[in-house]
């Protein structure tokens, strides 16, 4: 080869390493200078995690300080399926329990790692400690002492401790408590090496909630509730316990009920809170607020009569009805027999004018405040566009809907002098460390009347439960002045023929009322009118409650008299020559109650209207115990 060639195939040989070497340089050059910073931040990420230990979520308790929700130890189950012996499937699906064939489909994955169930017990995970291919996970995990308690209005924490619905979502802020998160270096294969010397995870435990909420009182409530749902053959039902005077919800309840533990596919369903969710038309309930207002602006009283047009009249192409054939009644009267033509009579006399604004001032059409997610703000139409049409079916409560919430506010203006309270649910926050984060106290949002129109209504909505609709709401040595609805349900945008949301509201004790109740039943088939559906549950509701506050008033003490010669007449005994037992036939409800209660007789009322048949039976003396039976002729409610 010559000279030249050779030095020419050097030439080439040196300058293609020079040009290699320059850009190995360059490159170099590249990822130390320019690409530093990402590929550190790399590295970093493969090589160290920052974990946290699991945090310890704060408890929920009544307002005695008893259990609602607390969080507990727990563990998280994983399979590696590459290395899981199959022969331990059964085993396995044994202690998690859940269905073999789960367990299977598991293994047969082709991913590394696959999370087998989120929040067991530590004794489940204890058991499975030696199985192949099966490891865990230390966590925390939620659970409910009282089961389906007050359900929908606590809530629920998923796996990872969010809250959702409820108090567990609108207070989690302060439930989830903190976690300082620590850098673990890894190996290879990502798994943590936490080194000697090195701070283990801290966490800031989450803050005590205490509710307003009597869980004794609930739970009352909530049995009530459903019997009455399913003796009546009703598709569901929502009751209400607040204090007039501070705004407090002391019971809330749905049926169905829903158990925060459980997981299902029907959960968003049943969580769903319908006291604060759902509206409805409150129908004759809605007439308590409308004579407020009318009462207030003067343009009735209570001793007017006014001419119900014997039970039909008419309103432009529209024709109203009661339920019976009314002549002419004191306004105290129709609001005891819940006419709707005299009260829709009433709200004419108010216009749209003054009534939209009078039903605004009550707090209804916009959410109450409650706090709880899911608030509706009912529906109440302009009263700028209200026809004439309008103004009579509102009266009477139709063509309006409320959530019961904002019902049960409203009635508490009636009960407790004429304050708009804000209700509210969430008593006071703690943190671990003691310090009070949140102390709620009452809230007054408005006047909308004034002491003495409350005292008049309820004198009139006294008369409602004496000798009215509401009869079957009364309470044994208290006064009770309420109220009975039974509304047309709305079915796919048009009124059912069949269908109905019956309710029931009232409070006491009348001339100190510490409760305000609230029963509303929805689609009841045995019964429909809410006298005869959700008074009783009312009443069975408020005697444990006036029980439970010792507000009965003493029974008086009978001396015992001598008797006189008798004869047997079917379990009772009648004199030969003194009269006996007095007569109460043809006496009104309240006449009857006073002369009876004055001589000492404890007595139980069937009907309304005016006394029929009584058991002792006129001129009877003695028998075991001193209970009097009054029937009345029966008004429909």
């Amino acid at each position: 080869m010559k000279k030249s060639g050779l030095q020419r195939r050097i030439a080439t040989t040196a300058s293609i390493f020079l040009a290699l070497f320059v850009v190995a340089l360059i490159r170099t050059f590249h990822l130390c200078v320019v690409q530093s910073p990402e590929l550190r931040a790399k590295a970093t990420k493969q090589h160290a995690r920052r974990v946290s230990a699991p945090t310890e979520r704060g408890a929920i308790v009544d307002r005695h300080g008893e259990l609602l929700a607390m969080t507990v130890g727990s563990a998280s189950i994983y399979m590696r399926p590459h290395r899981f012996d199959v022969q331990s499937t059964g085993y396995v699906a044994k202690v998690m329990g859940m269905p073999a064939a789960e367990v299977s489909a598991a293994a047969a994955k082709s991913s590394k790692f696959v999370w087998l169930r989120r929040a067991v017990t530590p004794e489940q995970a204890d058991a499975l400690a030696d199985v192949p291919g099966i490891g865990f996970e230390a966590s925390r995990r939620r659970i409910y002492p009282r089961g389906t308690l007050a359900g929908q209005v606590i809530g629920l924490s998923d796996v990872d401790l969010r809250g959702h619905w409820g108090v567990e979502e609108s207070q989690d802020r302060f439930l989830r408590g903190v976690a300082e998160p620590v850098s673990v270096e890894c190996d290879a294969r990502g798994r943590g090496m936490m080194r000697e010397g090195a701070p283990p995870p801290l966490s800031q435990p989450g803050a005590r909630v205490e509710l307003t909420l009597d869980s004794t009182l609930q739970q009352v409530v909530e049995t009530e509730l459903e019997t009455a749902v399913t003796s009546n053959k009703a598709e569901a039902g929502t009751a209400v316990v607040m204090d007039p005077n501070t705004g407090e919800i002391l019971a809330l309840a749905n049926y169905p009920t829903f158990d925060p533990g459980a997981r299902g596919g029907s959960l968003n369903q049943l969580a769903r809170n319908r006291a604060i969710s759902d509206f409805y038309e409150p129908g004759s309930t809605f007439k308590a607020i409308v004579a407020a207002a009318a009462l207030e602006a003067g343009v009735v009283r209570p001793d007017e009569k006014l001419y119900c047009e014997g039970g039909s009249y008419t309103v432009g192409k529209r024709v109203v009805h009661d339920h019976e054939s009314y002549g002419w009644l004191t306004f105290a009267d129709v609001i005891k027999h819940s006419s709707n033509i005299c009260t829709a009579k009433v709200g004419e006399r108010l216009g749209p004018q003054r009534l939209g604004p009078a039903i605004a001032e009550f707090g209804f059409g916009r959410p109450t405040g409650l706090g709880l997610p899911g608030e509706s703000r009912g529906l109440v139409r302009p009263w700028q566009n209200w026809a004439r049409i309008h103004t009579v079916t509102t009266s009477f409560g139709q063509g309006i809907s409320v959530t019961p919430i904002q019902l049960i506010r409203g009635f508490s203006v009636l009960a407790n002098g004429g304050r708009l309270m804000r209700p509210y649910l969430v008593r006071r926050v703690t943190a671990a460390d003691g310090t009070v984060l949140v102390d709620n106290q009452p809230v007054v949002e408005g006047r909308p009347i004034s002491a003495e129109t409350a005292r008049t209504v309820t004198q009139m909505l006294l008369g409602v439960v004496e000798a009215g609709t509401g009869t079957k709401a009364q309470v044994e040595g208290i006064s009770v002045a309420g109220k009975t609805g039974t509304a047309q349900k709305v079915v796919n945008g048009k009124y059912s023929a069949r269908d109905r949301m019956s309710s029931f509201i009232g409070y006491l004790p009348a001339e100190a009322p510490r409760f305000v109740i609230l029963v509303v039943i929805d689609t009841p088939r045995s019964a429909t009118y809410g006298g005869l559906v959700a008074a009783p549950a009312f009443r069975k509701i408020a005697e444990f409650g006036v029980d439970r506050l010792g507000l009965r008033e003493a029974r008086p003490q009978i001396q015992p008299v001598e008797p006189a010669p008798q004869v047997q007449l079917a379990g009772w005994t009648v004199p030969d020559a003194r009269p006996g037992m007095p007569s109460f036939l043809g006496l009104s409800m309240r006449e009857a109650l006073k002369e009876a209660q004055r001589a000492g007789w404890v007595v139980k009322t069937d009907g309304s209207g005016v006394v029929v048949e009584q058991d002792p039976p006129v001129g009877a003396v003695g028998a075991d115990g001193r209970t009097l039976k009054l029937r009345l002729a029966t008004a429909a409610g």
